[in-house]
């Protein structure tokens, strides 16, 4: 029987010395999905103040609404004028004779701020009527004049308070000078300049 004390040939005597063992080596640990990265702040759009509804219509300017209100304002006055019987253009020119009679066509159409083209058939309707005249001036003949009559005046006593309406609310306080001001910069670039102005 042999001695179990030592040992058996080809068989080796050292621990180390044995095959190593086939045990499964284990793989590594898969890392956690990495967070997908947010927009690159260079590339992502900016952020946009939200504007009107789909369809709906940008805010009127300033100067859109100024000329809204001056549009709806000579409308007005045009329906009272009418209702005696002129046109808007020809009680501007009876007021003009009232205050200052016998002018000259020229002047006459500066008063009004008409052209002396869109003049001459206001004072053929105004003549036709009886209620202005156009006469000869007595120092110089080529000269003519133009002079309201009795009738013209009664007429523009009626229609006067008409054609100055509709009575238009004010602004508050706080308003005045502002609007005032802006007001007078706006005849003053289509006036006073004699130009279209910066619109």
């Amino acid at each position: 029987m042999p001695d179990p004390a030592r040992p058996r040939t080809g068989m080796p005597s050292h621990p180390a010395a044995r095959s190593p063992s086939r045990r499964p080596v284990p793989a590594p640990p898969v890392p956690p999905p990495a967070p997908s990265p947010g927009p690159d702040p260079l590339l992502s759009p900016p952020r946009l103040v939200p504007g009107p509804p789909a369809g709906a219509d940008p805010p009127e300017t300033t100067a859109g609404l100024l000329v809204r209100a001056g549009a709806a304002v000579q409308a007005a006055r045009r329906r009272r004028a009418a209702r005696h019987g002129l046109p808007l253009t020809a009680v501007a020119v009876l007021d003009a004779l009232a205050r200052t009679d016998g002018l000259v066509q020229r002047e006459l159409a500066a008063r009004v701020r008409i052209g002396p083209a869109t003049l001459t058939p206001v004072l053929d309707t105004l003549e036709g009527a009886g209620l202005a005249a156009r006469v000869t001036d007595d120092g110089d003949r080529r000269v003519r004049r133009v002079r309201i009559t009795d009738a013209g005046r009664d007429r523009l006593h009626a229609a006067r308070p008409a054609a100055h309406g509709p009575r238009l609310p004010e602004p508050a306080t706080g308003h005045v000078e502002p609007i005032r001001e802006y007001l007078i910069a706006v005849i003053a670039a289509l006036e006073q300049d004699h130009r279209d102005g910066p619109w």
